[in-house]
């Protein structure tokens, strides 16, 4: 028993280990009403059929409030990307779940294209646009 646990302990140490695991195409809910559970649903819908691929992670966050009902925000790479105040009422936050994706997708493709200008590791010469 102790030399098969000494050989499995030799096999993992043995192993590479990668140091940077990237995951895309995650979209993660962090919604706590029901009106941000129906925004979420309606956005993931929406988001699938624009990112077919599912290379884009996005975290979908809402803050409720009493006063103004909850703020929906989308953040793409630590950033902003869309903020709205949703009433407490599943239809209408359905439907902004449904029309956002189309802004989130512009504003993240064209964030994509920015970091490629903007990246001081791809010289002028690197860049193809054909």
């Amino acid at each position: 028993m102790k030399v098969m646990l000494a050989l499995l302990l030799g096999l993992i140490t043995t192993m590479p280990v990668s140091a940077e695991v990237e995951l895309r195409g995650l979209l993660l809910n962090q919604t706590r009403t029901f009106a941000g559970q129906a925004f979420y649903k309606a956005f993931v819908d929406t988001w699938l059929t624009l990112d077919t691929d599912s290379i884009y992670s996005l975290v979908i966050t809402e803050r409720p409030s009493a006063r103004n009902g909850s703020q929906m925000i989308v953040k793409y790479a630590d950033q902003v990307v869309y903020q709205q105040f949703i009433h407490f009422n599943a239809n209408r936050a359905q439907k902004a779940g449904q029309i956002a994706p189309a802004s989130v997708y512009d504003k993240v493709v064209s964030a994509d294209v920015e970091e490629i200008f903007v990246n001081p590791d791809l010289a002028k010469d690197e860049i193809k646009l054909n």
